[in-house]
């Protein structure tokens, strides 16, 4: 497992070509499902919401590794959770 930068961010490198990839919050079964950075109502702005289970479908989807890795050094700019980004289409990452 590797971490991005100074954040809270964690992925496996060996996942990078098996997106879609996910945000997962801190080990639980919680996944962002959007962000805002520019909202508001918060200071500093930005707004995060998160959603319980592997399948819902609102768990928010990105192609690349790199998406998934700038969405999640988002969510830990706004909110600080620490988060692993996960290929959806990896075997054992989802408890299946």
């Amino acid at each position: 497992m590797a971490s991005f930068k100074d954040t809270g961010v964690t992925y496996y490198e060996e996942d990078r070509h098996h997106g879609p990839f996910v945000v997962r919050i801190g080990g639980t079964s919680d996944f962002v499902s959007h962000i805002d950075p520019l909202w508001k109502r918060a200071w500093p702005p930005g707004k995060v919401e998160v959603v319980s289970g592997w399948e819902n479908p609102a768990v928010l989807k990105l192609d690349t590794m790199e998406a998934a890795l700038h969405a999640a050094v988002q969510v830990w700019d706004i909110e600080g959770y620490h988060t692993t980004v996960e290929a959806l289409n990896r075997g054992g990452n989802n408890g299946a």
